[in-house]
């Protein structure tokens, strides 16, 4: 039970710590709207990556043949949804300089912390590096799914080393909301929206030129 403990905090860290377009997300909403919002996203995005760690290993067979089939169109819907919010982001941004947005904090304009919890949810089972991750893990480790007691220790092992991560990324944009100069925090933002734009451009155009 150890070793599929160990196993599944190993897998929880292998899927969040590469720094890809989820990150930059969780980052700029801890910037953008400080501690709880940026917890709201990392919890959002790890609680994608348990379920889809639970769905892996009991139905992992399954799994690999819908996600195989499926994959092309998620990864197109993917690149379109990551421009939208680049797009929509530049706009807030651009909408704050001229003064037109009094309170970026407004749930009219930026949402509650449980809308953002679930729209990173949708964000996050829609991001084809995710969909990828599980689908090689549904197929590498159908013996652990076996054994109940083994699925259980792999799973808390793998959601609570996401969930930590995710959490400290929310943390880390909140920080730097809060320390770095106004100026700093609109540049990373700024860079940030473009980033997502150029992520979801990548994915979209690399899944129709591989059609």
């Amino acid at each position: 039970m150890n070793a599929a403990l160990l196993a599944g905090i190993f897998a929880g860290y292998a899927i969040a710590v590469p720094v890809g377009v989820i990150a930059v997300l969780i980052i700029e909403a801890g910037m953008a709207g400080g501690l709880r919002r940026g917890f709201a996203a990392g919890a959002g995005a790890a609680t994608v990556d348990l379920i889809y760690c639970v769905t892996a290993l009991f139905i992992g067979g399954v799994l690999s043949q819908i996600l195989a089939s499926a994959l092309l169109p998620l990864q197109v819907l993917s690149g379109v949804v990551l421009i939208s919010i680049g797009v929509r982001g530049l706009y807030a941004l651009w909408r704050g300089r001229r003064g037109e947005v009094a309170n970026p904090n407004d749930p009219r304009v930026r949402g509650s912390a449980v809308q953002l919890y679930l729209r990173f949810i949708v964000l996050t089972a829609l991001n084809p590096a995710t969909v990828l991750y599980f689908l090689a893990l549904a197929v590498g480790l159908p013996g652990i799914g076996s054994d109940p007691l083994l699925a259980v220790a792999f799973t808390v092992g793998a959601a609570g080393a996401s969930l930590s991560w995710q959490l400290l990324l929310g943390a880390i944009g909140a920080a730097a909301g809060r320390l770095l100069p106004e100026r700093a925090v609109s540049a990373t933002r700024l860079v940030g929206q473009f980033l997502i734009i150029a992520f979801g451009t990548n994915i979209a155009l690399t899944a129709l030129a591989g059609a």
